[in-house]
C-alpha cells in the first residue's frame, strides 16, 4: 500500500468534518493527519444595522463556537489544527460577483462558487505552500470520487477513500446502458489522470450539485470519506474502512459521532448561505448594494440621472400596476427570485415572481419607465414554467470529460439535470445553439428558471443520478407557456425535493 504522506482534513466544526477527522485518525497515525479550519466572512466589519441591535447580530452566526468545536475535536483526537482566513479571496471571487449578479437580477448560488474559488481552489493552493508534505486534501461533503488516473490498481488509500479501480456499482451502471457513448466518454484516454465526481450514496444528502463547477483537475488528491455513508441511517457494511476496522461501517455518521463521544455530536446542521446566517437575506444584502446606484447609472441622459423611489408589480396578465415599493423599506421583495412568492402588503390573493429588471425596458408593447417585476397570479401560473433553456458553451463546466478542453459528451446527448439542490432530475436533451450556447430541451417544463440558476447534469445508474457530467449558470430560459399561449401538463415537474404541489390538479394549469 503506498505511503501517504500526510492528509488534510477540512474542519468546520460541524458534525461532518469532525466524523472524518475522527475515521480517518482510526487508520492513519496522528503525524499523517493535520486540520485545517477555515474563516472566510469578516463579522467585525460588518455594519450594526444588518441587525435590529449589536447583540443580534452577533448572535447571527457562530463563527466562534465552530472555532472551539473544531479544536476541541481535534484536540481529542491528538491532531494538530490550524486556523486560515480566505476573508480577501472569499470577498473578491464569491461576495463581490454575488452582490453585482444580484443588482442586475441575476440569481447566483455562492456556494458553488465558493467550493470552486474557495474549498477547492484557494484551500488547495495554500495546502501546497504551506504544508509541503500534504498530499490530500479530506472534506465533510457527501459525493464520491473515483480516481481514474489509479484504474488499473488495486492500491487504496485509507481503505478506499480515494476509489482505486472502478467501483462495482459504477460497473453495472455503465454495462446497463443502452450503448457505449457514455463508457467511451467516461473512459476516453484523455480522462485518465482525472476524477470522476459520482453522487453520494445517501442520495437525501448528495452535495454533487454544489460540486458542479470545480474542475476535474482540482478534485485530484481530494478524499470525500462520507460518500459511502449515510447521514443518519445505519446502512450495511462500506468500504470506506479496511478490513482491520470494520466496526463502524453499520453506523450512519450521526451514530458514528455518538459512538466516539465528539464533543459535537449532537450539533445541529447548518443551512442557507453561510455568511447570512439567520438575518434575512434582503436586510443583509441591502447593505452591500445600492439598488439606486444601477439605476441612475443606466439611464443617465446628458449628465441627468434619474432617481429610483418606487419599484412596480406588475400583472404579465393585463401590464395592470398591482403594487409599488420602496426597495430600501422592502428589500427582500427587490431581491426575490423567478417563483418566488411576492409578498404584497395588502395583497387578497397570492403573487409570484416571473421576472423582473432594474433598467427600463419594452414589454408586451407598453414602456416602462421605472424598473419592475412582473408578477403572476397563482403558483402554477404557465408564466413561471418553461422547456428551454440555455448555457453559454464556455460557462459549462464538463468535468466528467476531464481535459483542458472542457470536452460535453458526444451531442446531441440524452442526460437529466436539476436547476435546484436536490430537485428530482428531469430528463433533457442537450444540443449545441448557434455554435457558441448550449440548448438545454426539458422533457418537463421547470418551474422558476432563472438566470445564473446553476443548470446541473447526471447520467448513468438505474435512476440516472449516479455521475455528475458537469453543470454551469443559466444564460436564460426559453419562451414560458404563459408566452407560448401553451396548457401546461396536469401533473408538472417538482420545482424542489419538498414540493407535493404538483401533484394537485390545479386550474392555473390551462392557459388563461
Amino acid at each position: 500500500m503506498k505511503k501517504v504522506s500526510k492528509i488534510a482534513i477540512a474542519m468546520s466544526g460541524g458534525v461532518d468534518s469532525s466524523v472524518i477527522a475522527y475515521l480517518l485518525s482510526q487508520i492513519h497515525s496522528n503525524d499523517e493527519l493535520i486540520g485545517i479550519h477555515m474563516t472566510n466572512w469578516d463579522y467585525a466589519d460588518e455594519n450594526d444595522t444588518i441587525a435590529t441591535s449589536k447583540k443580534k447580530k452577533y448572535e447571527s452566526y457562530c463563527w466562534e463556537q465552530d472555532w472551539k468545536d473544531a479544536r476541541a475535536v481535534a484536540s481529542q483526537l491528538n491532531i494538530p489544527i490550524h486556523q486560515i482566513s480566505f476573508q480577501t479571496e472569499y470577498w473578491n471571487d464569491v461576495f463581490q460577483p454575488y452582490c453585482q449578479q444580484l443588482s442586475r437580477s441575476i440569481t447566483p448560488n455562492p456556494d458553488v462558487d465558493c467550493n470552486r474559488y474557495i474549498k477547492f481552489g484557494a484551500l488547495k493552493d495554500y495546502l501546497k505552500k504551506r504544508f509541503r508534505d500534504v498530499d490530500y486534501l479530506a472534506t465533510g461533503h457527501y459525493a464520491r470520487l473515483w480516481d481514474r488516473s489509479r484504474s488499473n490498481s488495486k492500491e487504496g488509500i485509507g481503505g478506499s477513500c480515494v476509489i482505486s479501480r472502478i467501483p462495482d456499482y459504477l460497473q453495472k451502471a455503465l454495462e446497463g446502458e443502452d450503448s457505449t457513448v457514455l463508457a467511451d466518454y467516461l473512459l476516453h484516454s484523455s480522462n485518465a489522470d482525472k476524477p470522476l465526481l459520482i453522487a453520494a450514496r445517501d442520495r437525501s444528502k448528495d452535495q454533487s450539485y454544489f460540486l458542479s463547477s470545480v474542475s476535474a483537475k482540482a478534485f485530484s488528491g481530494v478524499m470525500f470519506p462520507l460518500g459511502d455513508l449515510y447521514k443518519t441511517t445505519p446502512v450495511p457494511a462500506s468500504n470506506f474502512l479496511d478490513d482491520n476496522d470494520r466496526q463502524f461501517s453499520s453506523f450512519s455518521v450521526r451514530e458514528v459521532a455518538k459512538h466516539a463521544k465528539l464533543p459535537n455530536a449532537t450539533k445541529r446542521d447548518s443551512v442557507g448561505i453561510c455568511f447570512i446566517g439567520k438575518r434575512k437575506h434582503g436586510d443583509f444584502i441591502n447593505e452591500y448594494i445600492d439598488p439606486h446606484s444601477d439605476y441612475q447609472e443606466n439611464n443617465s441622459s446628458d449628465g441627468c440621472s434619474s432617481t429610483l423611489s418606487l419599484i412596480q408589480c406588475i400583472n404579465i396578465e393585463n401590464n395592470d400596476v398591482i403594487a409599488t415599493f420602496d426597495p430600501d423599506v422592502n428589500p427582500s421583495l427587490m431581491y426575490s427570485t423567478i417563483g418566488q412568492g411576492a409578498k404584497i402588503s395588502g395583497a387578497t390573493q397570492k403573487w409570484f415572481v416571473v421576472d423582473k429588471q432594474l433598467q427600463s425596458s419594452n414589454i408586451h408593447d407598453v414602456k416602462l419607465k421605472a424598473p419592475y417585476l412582473l408578477v403572476c397570479p397563482g403558483t402554477h401560473h404557465p408564466s413561471l414554467y418553461s422547456d428551454r433553456l440555455y448555457i453559454r458553451c464556455s460557462d459549462l463546466n464538463w468535468m466528467a470529460g476531464g481535459g483542458v478542453t472542457n470536452r460535453p459528451p458526444p451531442l446531441p446527448f440524452h442526460a437529466k439535470c436539476r436547476i435546484r439542490h436536490l430537485q428530482p432530475l428531469v430528463d433533457c436533451e442537450i444540443v449545441v445553439n448557434n455554435f457558441d450556447c448550449y440548448e438545454i430541451r426539458l422533457k418537463l417544463p421547470l418551474r422558476g428558471i432563472a438566470r445564473g440558476q446553476v443548470c446541473v447534469f447526471y447520467s448513468g445508474g438505474k435512476e440516472g443520478d449516479l455521475i455528475c457530467l458537469g453543470g454551469g449558470p443559466i444564460d436564460k430560459r426559453g419562451q414560458n407557456y404563459w408566452e407560448m399561449q401553451k396548457d401546461l401538463p396536469t401533473i408538472v415537474h417538482p420545482s424542489g425535493h419538498n414540493d407535493h404541489s404538483t401533484m394537485k390538479k390545479n386550474a392555473q394549469t390551462r392557459f388563461g
